[in-house]
């Protein structure tokens, strides 16, 4: 029993150890702190609340025809289009937009407006009347990548059939940068990373619903071997020692999770 003690407290030792070190090395490696402001992407998470399939189709095709070649043009980023994995219980499309800074984000409408290829290519959305609308309702939600993990990722292997989009809220501003901080000092995006997740982006939400509130997207082949991942993540003894952290308790009121598939004309696949 004393033997076992001792390779227990020896185990705790070197965790502890290894992540005050990951949380020393955090701030210079990957990015360095005076490249994070030019490689940090924002995104606008953009969705629109559908009736039937008859107005899916009507926006869907907007959005691969007019909408998806022209934000090309602009940010020169890949756009991700993405349902609902089970669209009777909530019918909606959501786009992933990324831009590469918050001037870009402010000026891509009054872009849209002078580009005549796309004024051409959405004629007949923009014929819509409030009797027969493409949409019911459109809700919109800006965020800034964290700087632990500013860029958007992209699948480099088999394309992903499952997207699972999370939302982490908190009480207050203090507790939310507090989530923040986890995220980036403890790497987890990384252990995500190892443990197959395949993180898409995270991001800081800085305007929408349920502020504040930290949001962030995985990929996977299918949700079994999505739940396999999870259950490698959450057996590793570096997340262990960063969740039981004392100024990482209760830091987080409610998680939010969706499950997406992407849509055949979707950019981020």
């Amino acid at each position: 029993m004393n033997a076992m003690n001792s390779e227990q407290l020896q185990r705790r030792r070197f965790l502890t150890c290894s992540l005050s070190t990951i949380f020393a090395l955090r701030a210079t490696q990957a990015f360095p702190a005076d490249t994070i402001a030019e490689k940090q992407k924002f995104y606008e998470l953009r969705t629109f609340y559908l009736s039937d399939e008859t107005c899916q189709k009507r926006l869907s095709d907007y959005l691969e025809h007019a909408l998806l070649p022209a934000l090309k043009r602009i940010t020169g980023s890949p756009t991700g289009v993405f349902q609902n994995i089970n669209m009777q219980e909530d019918r909606c499309l959501t786009l992933v937009i990324p831009f590469s800074s918050l001037q870009d984000f402010g000026e891509w409408n009054e872009r849209l407006i002078a580009d005549i290829t796309f004024q051409q290519a959405a004629k007949d959305y923009f014929t819509q009347t409030a009797a027969a609308p493409a949409s019911q309702r459109m809700r919109s939600q800006l965020l800034k990548g964290l700087s632990g993990s500013p860029v958007l990722e992209l699948s480099n292997g088999e394309t992903p059939h499952l997207f699972e989009l999370r939302t982490y809220e908190s009480p207050n501003l203090k507790l939310a940068r507090l989530t923040v901080e986890m995220f980036n000092e403890g790497r987890l995006d990384e252990l995500m990373r190892e443990a197959g997740l395949a993180p898409v982006f995270f991001g800081e939400t800085l305007i929408g619903n349920q502020l504040p509130n930290l949001t962030y997207l995985l990929s996977a082949q299918n949700e079994v071997e999505h739940e396999k991942h999870w259950r490698s993540f959450r057996s590793d003894p570096r997340w262990e020692q960063v969740r039981q952290m004392k100024k990482y308790q209760s830091t987080i009121s409610e998680i939010r999770s969706r499950f997406l598939i992407p849509m055949s004309y979707s950019e981020i696949r």
